[in-house]
């Protein structure tokens, strides 16, 4: 009798183990993307210069670099349920939308030369369903 408790109270304490470590890991998660979020939320309020905006992309290309997002044959980032962030913007110059990519590959200097002092607008934004992080953020040139 002494035997079936000790192995019962064991078997409770397992669970409760399981449960706490579980519940932390969880809590945990949710911080993490919080906290990420915020950081690129904080960036993209309201009205910003060129200088926060290559900031922000160099910060999605480091996070999708750091979460082994896949590029496809055009070098882009292959979008992925949880965690690749797409960055793109719309300048007054230009008709079409360009993604990040291109701006990094003409690199930082050459897009701080030419637009540090310029305002935008983040006029879109959209998360991942299953982990609520930010996904894709849109970007628009608001003054030269």
């Amino acid at each position: 009798m002494k035997k079936f408790f000790t192995i019962l109270i064991v078997i409770i304490l397992i669970i409760i183990a399981t449960v706490t470590y579980n519940y932390n890991s969880y809590k945990t998660k949710v911080l993490r993307t919080q906290k990420q979020n915020k950081e690129y939320e904080t960036l993209a309020e309201g009205e910003i210069l060129g200088t926060s905006l290559i900031t922000i992309i160099n910060k999605a290309v480091d996070s999708n670099e750091k979460n082994n997002i896949k590029k496809d044959d055009k070098n882009k980032y292959i979008e992925n349920d949880t965690t690749s962030i797409k960055i793109e913007v719309k300048f007054l110059e230009a008709e079409n939308i360009i993604p990040m990519e291109n701006i990094q590959k003409l690199g930082s200097e050459q897009f701080i030369k030419n637009y540090a002092v310029m305002n935008f607008k983040c006029i879109k934004k959209e998360y991942h369903s299953k982990t609520n992080n930010i996904k894709y953020m849109l970007f628009e040139q608001i003054s030269y």
